[in-house]
């Protein structure tokens, strides 16, 4: 798969061809000649030249005719899909005014050539457009591809894919370039005793520094000899001692020393002018192919022996990297035609590639160091397994504690509660044997403080609307069987946290004394229970009831109102008694998390 990626990645630039426009009027024949020459000849498009003399810095002329029908007020543009080396271009005499150029646009490599025609100058029938083409590098050849000629509806879509394709792959290979770069050499300063981190983070800088001679904005001249020289030869010589130590073997001794000698040779010759730069640069080209042709050979055959994963990830860049060599090579030779120099793809599929590598190796060394630790997880297995034993014995203990503290809260509430009941049911009894109505009332206020303890025990965190409703299930059956209606709306109250069964049992306690004296005081006919969020976010239980409003609620009246306020406080609350229209409503404010008033109320037993 990693193969058949790199391989489509690294032919983008033939399977993506820009052709001309659909829609566009396009011209596929012109007259061609030298600049200082008056002969010129008729050539097809696409066309490729090269002078006499091959490596000298000229510029060729193209006239190029086309058929108007009409004049149009509609912006029209000139668009040329792949073309090498500096254009200007003139409509009817006028000059075409072309597009900037991008951060990245390289028109010696091969670009996209766009210009604006100025309102007016396209008249009807004959029109000729004549196009200056300067070769900046002497050792490259020029080429143009048809001309197209439309308006920007027809013309920006091929443009635009064009820009894509080769200035914005370009920034987007020089940034990958360099995040790999970083992360490869930041692995080898933490392993420089390894010869393959070694090889890989010189091949990464190395490869770096050509892209960096081939950015936009540097000048030309000592800069670019020194790529053609040193880049091209040093890098593929890195390249096969990298090969040689995927797959174990030791490097020459002359192979280091000839990363720098041939580089460093080559450009002595060319400084001296002993050979022409552009021979030199063919030469360093030449020396980097068979480089690279040997690592890819080496690695193919320990593939073939060891089946060694890394040796065959790495030899198929290394093959595509003398193959796109060599086809950059026919192209500046003019042996072949291509529209664009497609070489400098290849490194970062180089590095990609290297990248796998050095991922599998960490992989591999983490595997050791896992294994490594295996002994350790071992013999801390025994040991958690105590602790965990320890752990719930731990746990038991703390349980059996909880089910204590329940059961004394338990005797505690059925002693305050329920036993107050017996002993007013025994009293009417024993004073009163005829009023048996008021046994039987004693009697049921009895059973409901029980029922209220019972439910309580079983309530967990968060179930604070569950202990409602069940009290509001025992409720209703009993205020109509007094005629009393209630309304009920817990909708908008808020999640409450940290309910514990002595903290429902409290707050169900307020409730029900405050529906008793509703019903005692009032006599009320309707009570209404509604929860609500206050406006500072605690939660808010509301009783009201249309009985008598009351005027007083001193101390002194009874023990009902202390109780509630007695009750609301331990939970961080407070009740609140006031007379309304026809009526009185009770209040019972609480903080949403009780967590600290639980553990208060827990501890409170010890502290007795």
């Amino acid at each position: 798969m990693l193969t058949i990626l790199i391989v489509t990645i690294g032919f983008l630039p033939n399977l993506f061809r820009i052709s001309s426009p659909p829609n566009a009027p396009t011209i596929l024949e012109a007259q061609f000649g030298l600049e200082g020459s008056d002969a010129e000849e008729t050539v097809s498009l696409p066309h490729t030249w090269m002078p006499a003399s091959p490596y000298d810095v000229v510029t060729g002329t193209y006239h190029l005719t086309f058929q108007s029908a009409r004049p149009t007020h509609e912006p029209l543009f000139l668009f040329i899909p792949s073309a090498r080396h500096h254009i200007e271009a003139w409509v009817n005499g006028q000059r075409a005014m072309s597009a900037l150029d991008t951060a990245w646009s390289n028109p010696t490599s091969g670009y996209s050539f766009l210009a604006f025609i100025p309102q007016g100058s396209i008249r009807e029938g004959d029109n000729e457009i004549m196009l200056r083409q300067s070769r900046e590098v002497g050792w490259l050849p020029g080429r143009l591809s048809p001309v197209s000629i439309g308006p920007a509806s027809t013309i920006m879509p091929a443009y635009k894919l064009s820009n894509l394709l080769i200035d914005q792959v370009r920034a987007m290979t020089f940034a990958l370039h360099i995040v790999l770069t970083i992360g490869i050499a930041t692995v080898w300063t933490a392993r420089r005793h390894d010869p393959v981190f070694r090889w890989l983070a010189l091949i990464a800088i190395a490869s770096l520094l050509v892209v960096l001679t081939q950015a936009p904005g540097l000048p030309l001249g000592a800069v670019e000899h020194f790529q053609v020289t040193a880049a091209f030869s040093a890098v593929g010589l890195m390249a096969l001692g990298m090969a040689l130590a995927i797959i174990g073997r030791p490097r020459p001794r002359l192979l280091l020393p000839a990363v720098v000698i041939v580089p460093a040779v080559l450009l002595v010759i060319g400084l001296c002018g002993l050979v022409r730069f552009p021979i030199v640069g063919l030469l360093s080209a030449t020396v980097a192919l068979v480089a690279y042709l040997a690592a890819a050979g080496i690695l193919a055959h320990d593939f073939a022996v060891r089946r060694n994963w890394n040796a065959a990830i790495l030899a198929v860049p290394c093959a595509l990297t003398a193959w796109f060599g060599l086809h950059d090579i026919l192209v500046v030779t003019g042996l072949h035609d291509a529209p664009f120099l497609i070489v400098s793809y290849v490194r970062t599929m180089m590095l990609l590639a290297i990248m796998v590598i050095l991922m599998g190796r960490l992989a591999d060394s983490l595997n050791g160091l896992d294994n490594a630790n295996e002994t350790l997880r071992q013999r801390l297995a025994a040991q958690e397994a105590e602790l965990v034993l320890l752990h719930e014995k731990e746990r038991a203990h703390a349980s059996e504690l909880v089910r204590e503290h329940e059961r004394q809260r338990l005797m505690r509430d059925l002693h305050d509660g329920l036993s107050g009941h017996l002993v007013s049911i025994i009293a009417l009894a024993e004073r009163n044997p005829g009023e048996g109505e008021a046994i039987e009332r004693a009697a049921r206020a009895a059973l409901d403080d029980l029922r209220l303890v019972v439910n309580s025990l079983d309530l967990s965190d968060g179930d604070l609307r569950i202990a409602l409703a069940a009290f509001r299930e025992k409720l209703e059956p009993q205020l109509r069987r007094l005629g009393v209606e209630l309304g009920w709306s817990t909708e908008k109250l808020p999640e409450v946290i940290g309910i514990t069964p002595e903290i429902a049992l409290s707050v169900l306690r307020i409730l029900q004394e405050a529906v008793t004296n509703a019903i005692k005081h009032g006599p009320a006919r309707r009570i209404d229970i509604e929860g609500k969020k206050t406006d500072d976010g605690r939660a808010m239980l509301e009783v009201r009831n249309d009985g008598a409003p009351l005027p007083h609620f001193g101390k002194g009246k009874g023990k009902g109102i202390g109780n509630m306020e007695r009750r609301a406080r331990d939970l961080g609350g407070c009740v609140n008694l006031t007379a309304i229209d026809n009526g009185a409503n009770l209040s019972l404010v609480l903080p949403t998390d009780l967590r600290k008033w639980s553990n208060l109320n827990r501890s409170a037993p010890q502290q007795r």
